[in-house]
């Protein structure tokens, strides 16, 4: 792990879930550092960036209403996302800001966070996922054997 002391602020790199469980608020890249930040329930402004083609020919295509796994999993739009066509560099200060001053901004975000934490299961994922692969390949088995009869 490496910090460095900025005034009253530190930049980390190395330890992103000892920052995360310490942060009120983290402004996070769209993808798997959205659900590392819900396991520590830490509400977050969404943060990606595509060129602006790209982005008038996703929204074309692309049907989901939110952006970002968290949001994705919950099913609603929990954290704010910002990119083009989405929020700019002043929006996602004032989203930040609103989270860190807003206790109830902050507490509905937390009810989603737990609510994406919940349908992806407590540790052991790779457990339930074998046991899950287990199963199919039994019942595959089973069918292939009742067919074989």
């Amino acid at each position: 792990m490496r910090a460095r002391e900025l005034g009253d602020a530190a930049i980390v790199e190395g330890d992103t879930d000892t920052v995360l469980a310490s942060a009120d608020v983290a402004l996070t890249a769209s993808g798997t550092a959205t659900v590392q930040a819900a396991l520590h329930d830490t509400p977050m402004v969404i943060v990606y960036r595509v060129s602006p083609l790209s982005y008038r020919l996703l929204r074309r295509l692309v049907t989901v209403e939110t952006i970002g796994m968290v949001n994705l999993i919950a099913g609603e739009r929990n954290c704010a996302r910002a990119g083009t066509g989405g929020l700019h560099r002043d929006a996602v200060a004032r989203e930040a800001i609103a989270m860190l001053t807003d206790a109830s901004r902050a507490a509905a975000i937390r009810a989603g966070l737990a609510t994406v934490r919940a349908r992806l299961g407590g540790p052991g994922a790779s457990r339930r996922a074998g046991a899950s692969v287990m199963r199919v390949l039994q019942t595959a088995s089973t069918t292939s054997e009742l067919k074989a009869r």
